[in-house]
């Protein structure tokens, strides 16, 4: 709430991180290209990173490509972030870019936010409302949903792009697997009850 208070652009930002788990750096070197708003997908493929002072985008860290699937909630936040952009665009007299990134402090989006200031803004924010928290810290919420609501390790491991068929996964995450496997454990307890057996 507090983010999207701040403006729009932020509160998608921080949107999308929560729900898709991205690396802050895969986050920033999306472009509209990577955007399928139709087939509601989207393709992580690079990430934005800042070395020595200079800007570079390069694989992602497994240098795999992946692809998200969106829920429809974050296909209107994004087409509304969409719109927003086009908008702008309008007001400074300049065609939106077909290589545009989603996330830019300048009006052509031809540059992206840079990776210490999203932190930074993020951090601030939270000191504000009391929280100790951290931008990494939505990509363990993501994750750490998705594992307790009940989704599959390999599923979760996927969309955070962690390599190893989900091993980097469940070495972080072992005390939810552990949390989602009880819950399990109890289920099927439920739907199959002791049998009242006298000896």
């Amino acid at each position: 709430d507090a983010a999207w208070k701040q403006d729009p652009s932020w509160g998608t930002l921080v949107w999308l991180v929560m729900v898709t788990g991205m690396r802050r750096a895969e986050l920033l070197a999306l472009r509209w290209p990577d955007i399928d708003l139709d087939a509601a997908v989207m393709t992580v493929r690079r990430n934005y990173v800042r070395v020595n002072r200079k800007s570079l985008e390069k694989d992602t860290k497994t240098h795999q490509m992946r692809r998200l699937a969106l829920d429809p909630a974050t296909v209107e936040v994004l087409a509304e972030h969409r719109e927003r952009y086009e908008a702008l665009c309008r007001d400074v007299r300049t065609a939106p870019r077909s290589d545009a990134f989603l996330f830019s402090y300048r009006p052509e989006h031809d540059r992206p936010c840079d990776p210490s200031g999203v932190t930074h803004r993020y951090t601030r924010m939270c000191a504000e409302l009391g929280i100790d928290s951290h931008l990494h810290a939505l990509r363990h919420y993501s994750a750490t949903e998705l594992l307790t609501a009940g989704v599959d390790l390999r599923t979760v491991a996927g969309r955070l792009g962690h390599g190893g068929g989900g091993a980097t996964t469940l070495r972080v995450y072992a005390a939810w697997v552990g949390e989602s496997d009880r819950r399990a454990a109890e289920l099927l307890r439920k739907h199959a009850p002791r049998a009242d057996v006298t000896l």
